[in-house]
């Protein structure tokens, strides 16, 4: 992907910060589609439900040049702490739906609003529930070839979901978009670069715990983590109290991708990552692009910080024109 930004735009904090915001430009049509899309409650393995708000193609005319069928279905999953209505949603929604896809937002467990779905907290390393949720997306929505596309924590999930073998043959390619690969060294970026990071997240952290204490207050408490104020120290007390795993380091392995990972995808993937991501390590997408390394899978440009890649003050970019042309080509 070509991506040239602004001089004046070139900062990595402020390409994070601008991911945030709504463009101008096709914001009418992203509303639209927010507004019209369909909620579904998904049933998943073991009584778990998720959720996913999709927004079918529309049905193109007879003898339109379109070479996308309308039954070519996207799933799109947010990053961690996000929602199915965060900017950067909103414009893949937008330029996939108008490219002639139909697009689902998935939402991660607990995320979204959705905590009084399942008992049970979301932890990164449930992954089976989220193969599920997809596989049946793919059932419902799609006659034809399926994509994956994630930002950040997402784009670990999609990664993951490519290589899954329960996942739908239906989904033919992947799309990660600043995925962690190393979450154990994301956490310690996070927690010693810029404290306006740590405090977004561990905010966000506190608010998901507030959500799941006053969806089933007898279960759980949430004033232990409103006094940690790192996000490793946070992880350490949900790992210990929520989670199976013995410690903090072997729910990390549950989600660590490193290079062999990608030895057993089932489809095509692709990886964008920047050099200058405050948030995520450049090293890690780096790693898999060194001796014995596959430049088929990484795409590592320079600028555009953590999932921003905004390329002007109008606050466009030539990601979503990039994902249109990708699951055009594999879908």
């Amino acid at each position: 992907m070509h991506f040239r930004p602004h001089f004046l735009l070139r900062s990595p904090h402020l390409q994070t910060l601008l991911a945030g915001r709504r463009p101008r430009a096709g914001e009418r049509m992203a509303d639209d589609l927010v507004a019209q899309a369909e909620a579904v409650t998904i049933p998943c393995r073991n009584g778990v439900r998720l959720r996913a708000l999709v927004s079918p193609a529309a049905r193109a005319p007879s003898g339109g040049g379109s070479d996308t069928r309308p039954g070519s279905l996207v799933v799109l999953v947010h990053g961690w702490l996000g929602t199915g209505e965060a900017p950067y949603l909103r414009r893949a929604l937008a330029a996939l739906h108008e490219a002639g896809f139909s697009v689902a937002r998935l939402l991660l467990r607990d995320h979204g609003g959705t905590a009084q779905l399942n008992e049970e907290l979301f932890n990164a390393a449930r992954i089976d529930e989220v193969v599920d949720a997809c596989n049946w997306l793919a059932e419902h929505y799609a006659s034809d070839g399926c994509g994956l596309m994630g930002y950040s924590l997402g784009g670990n999930f999609v990664l993951r979901l490519a290589a899954h073998p329960e996942i739908s043959p239906r989904f033919r390619s992947a799309l990660a978009v600043c995925p962690v690969l190393d979450p154990a060294a994301s956490v310690i970026a996070l927690d010693r670069g810029w404290i306006g990071y740590r405090r977004y997240f561990v905010g966000r952290w506190r608010r998901a715990f507030d959500e799941k204490r006053q969806a089933f207050p007898e279960r759980y408490d949430s004033a232990i983590v409103h006094r940690l104020s790192m996000v490793a120290t946070v992880t350490d007390y949900f790992v210990s109290r929520y989670t199976p795993f013995r410690d903090a380091d072997e729910y990390y392995s549950h989600y660590t991708l490193r290079r062999e990972f990608f030895r057993g995808m089932r489809m095509p993937v692709r990886i964008l990552s920047t050099e200058d991501d405050p948030v995520l390590p450049a090293e890690h997408a780096r790693a898999l692009l060194g001796p014995g390394g596959d430049a088929e899978v990484v795409t590592l440009v320079s600028h555009g910080g953590h999932c921003g890649f905004i390329q002007d003050f109008r606050l466009t970019s030539p990601l979503e024109d990039y994902a249109v042309g990708y699951f055009e080509q594999h879908c």
